[in-house]
């Protein structure tokens, strides 16, 4: 027989949880920079506070890099996959995008990231 306390109790553990999973799914840190290199060279560091478009034409190939509203995607790549142009845009700490057929990485360096790895 259930009773009125094992109902409150369900309750209240379903909202501690919900509360808990809203918390560490909105706790993103802030980053400081977009590091860009290209075939293993540092190409450029950028902030993220500022909105700008990138051009990065080396060996034949080019790439664009749009930051928007501190997130940073790959909006042009001459490379035949397109793996990079259609990535998510990122925005935290240790996030990257790669175009390995033009070695170009986008990389998100400062701030403090609160998580040892990310998995999506």
């Amino acid at each position: 027989m259930i009773k009125k306390a094992d109902i409150l109790l369900t309750i209240g553990l379903i909202l501690i949880g919900l509360t808990m999973t809203w918390y560490f799914a909105t706790g993103k840190t802030e980053a400081a920079a977009l590091k860009v290199t290209v075939d293993s060279q540092v190409y450029g560091t950028y902030t993220l506070d500022e909105d700008r478009n990138i051009t990065v034409k080396q060996n034949g190939h080019t790439n664009k890099i749009t930051i928007s509203n501190g997130r940073v995607s790959m909006a042009f790549s001459d490379c035949h996959g397109q793996d990079c142009v259609m990535s998510h845009p990122i925005d935290n700490t240790g996030e990257q995008i790669v175009c390995l057929p033009n070695k170009v990485v986008l990389e998100i360096e400062g701030g403090e990231s609160g998580y040892d790895t990310i998995s999506r």
